[in-house]
């Protein structure tokens, strides 16, 4: 076992023995908690961990100081990222149903009716592609998360158009 030898001669036991590195730690601590150190420190009393229940319990304790210093675990930014991606698919979706909406009601030859759809079928390949890449996104992020609670469904184009004409009127 590594030890540290301790040239302060207040901080040496009375056994005279030399002290590991836990045990220097441990007393520092406690002679600092006897001094007060630690009483005007900010959000004092019991930690409450409840937010965090889909974090395995495990867990939870890293997550909150990682949290309360405003660092994430990279897994929770890379699915801020895809919730990001997701909605930017989707707004952009949205924004390309409503123009050919718009359009068709303002075309007025069938030759108009056609670019208008064209534009659509485009919109939609687009949409389909990023869905795709999505989907890869949401197979490696699964892979990397640290629980089955927090894995991420694969998006499905059929619940999405379905989603689509729910909620783009």
């Amino acid at each position: 076992m590594w030890t540290l030898p301790l040239k302060d001669t207040s901080l040496r036991p009375n056994y005279n023995q030399r002290m590991t590195w836990s045990r220097l730690v441990e007393r520092l601590l406690a002679e600092a908690h006897e001094r007060g150190a630690f009483s005007g420190l900010p959000r004092k009393g019991a930690l409450t961990l409840d937010e965090d229940g889909f974090i395995p319990e495990d867990e939870r304790l890293a997550v909150h100081l990682l949290k309360s210093s405003d660092a994430l675990p990279a897994w929770i930014e890379e699915d801020k990222a895809l919730r990001d991606k997701i909605l930017s698919a989707r707004d952009a979706l949205v924004r390309a149903y409503r123009r050919r909406q718009q359009r068709l009601c303002t075309a007025q030859t069938p030759e108009a009716r056609s670019a208008v759809e064209a534009e659509w079928d485009r919109a939609r390949a687009q949409f389909e592609r990023a869905v795709a890449e999505i989907n890869k996104d949401i197979f490696e992020f699964n892979l990397r998360a640290p629980s089955a609670v927090v894995h991420r469904l694969p998006l499905r184009l059929s619940e999405e158009y379905a989603r689509l004409e729910r909620n783009a009127l």
